[in-house]
């Protein structure tokens, strides 16, 4: 009886799941998933809807590979899907993506049956994540900054910059150049590494010391830009 759920609706095909190894298949990829979405909440700040998703996404990757079984038609529909999915779905960190692609790696390896390859690996990723975020290797400069700089076209900046970065930092490189038409005005971006002595307040003041009418912004992170 409960192989008749598994038959195909249509006469000349029959599926050959094995309802067992399935069942088992979804009850390791949910454990998996629960694991990878605690560690995935370690030290982040997440949404509920996020972690509901990787919970059940390698459950829903194995039901699929289930499903495809060998069949190239039913393997090129589901790439479509996919595909479609990514193009409509919103960018997200570089955090969530690689939970994203664990979570599609787990429901492929349970989904083929490799229940052990993928316990295996999802605990050594899972305990790489939680040492990465806590070892020195990882974290960002206490003095590394995106300064971005907000001057009129008229002006002659790189005399004036000179000076400063070369009294308040210990390294300059100049990123980008754009023009603000309607304001008549440039934005220049620079990544700096302030010298120790250098307070984020004290590099503002300096540069506003010099000129009252520019624009200054800091951030100790880059500006995510969206590229293919």
């Amino acid at each position: 009886m409960l192989n008749q759920i598994f038959d195909s609706v249509f006469l000349d095909s029959k599926s050959t799941i094995n309802p067992g190894m399935l069942i088992l298949s979804i009850g390791v990829s949910l454990l998996l998933g629960i694991l990878l979405a605690a560690v995935y909440k370690y030290k982040t700040l997440y949404t509920k809807e996020f972690v509901i998703t990787i919970c059940l996404l390698p459950s829903l990757i194995a039901i699929i590979i289930f499903l495809v079984n060998g069949n190239v038609g039913t393997s090129v529909a589901v790439a479509g899907t996919f595909s479609l999915i990514r193009f409509r779905s919103a960018a997200g960190g570089a955090k969530e993506i690689l939970s994203i692609f664990i979570a599609t790696a787990i429901g492929i390896a349970t989904g083929m049956g490799l229940l052990l390859l993928a316990t295996a690996f999802t605990f050594l990723l899972s305990a790489m994540l939680i040492i990465y975020e806590n070892t020195d290797f990882t974290k960002a400069s206490q003095t590394r900054r995106q300064v971005i700089i907000t001057v009129p076209d008229s002006l002659d900046y790189e005399y004036l910059l000179e000076g400063i970065f070369s009294n308040t930092c210990t390294q300059v490189e100049f990123s980008s150049l754009k023009t603000l038409s309607k304001k008549k005005a440039l934005e220049l971006i620079y990544v700096v590494n302030l010298k120790a002595e250098i307070s984020d307040k004290n590099f503002i003041d300096r540069l506003l010391d010099y000129k009252h009418d520019i624009e200054v912004s800091i951030s100790r992170a880059a500006t995510k830009k969206k590229v293919l």
